[in-house]
């Protein structure tokens, strides 16, 4: 093997790394003590409130997740157990259920957002502002030869 290729090997390997240790960082970030599942699940609903009483159709949480709608319904569940939202049939449709984020759901949220800003402000002190701008800017053109890579690859 050429030393170029190794080190390019080598080099790949500790991208692979990196990533992987951030992905690992990602999911142990603090989110209420829920499993990501559900903490997303909670954000999704806060964000996408779109009935007239605040709520999101269950519909929409399937189709916006990609995730079978009893998978959906289980991860309901578990949130309407913790106190965290309910579900309520829509008053004008008796088919239709939306989910709405208790005052419990909506503090969690609010607790966790104050957390990670709290966590970003140090990251942004320790690292630099300058030094995280051009961190972003080298992964987002990483994503994009990537993606653009991918596309040249065929599938087997």
């Amino acid at each position: 093997m050429k030393e170029a290729e190794r080190q390019g090997d080598d080099l790949v390997e500790q991208l692979n790394g990196a990533l992987r240790r951030l992905a690992q960082i990602r999911h142990s970030l603090p989110m209420g003590g829920l499993p990501m599942g559900e903490f997303w699940m909670l954000r999704l609903i806060r964000d996408r409130e779109e009935t007239p009483e605040g709520g999101v159709y269950v519909s929409q949480l399937t189709q916006c997740t990609h995730a079978s709608p009893p998978a959906v319904s289980r991860t309901l569940r578990k949130l309407e157990e913790k106190g965290l939202a309910r579900r309520e049939t829509n008053p004008h449709d008796r088919r239709t259920t939306y989910v709405v984020l208790t005052q419990a759901g909506r503090d969690l949220l609010d607790a966790n957002q104050r957390q990670m800003e709290e966590l970003a402000r140090r990251v942004v002190a320790r690292m630099g502002e300058d030094a995280l701008q051009a961190l972003t800017a080298q992964l987002d053109r990483l994503t994009k030869t990537v993606l653009e890579e991918r596309e040249t690859m065929s599938v087997e």
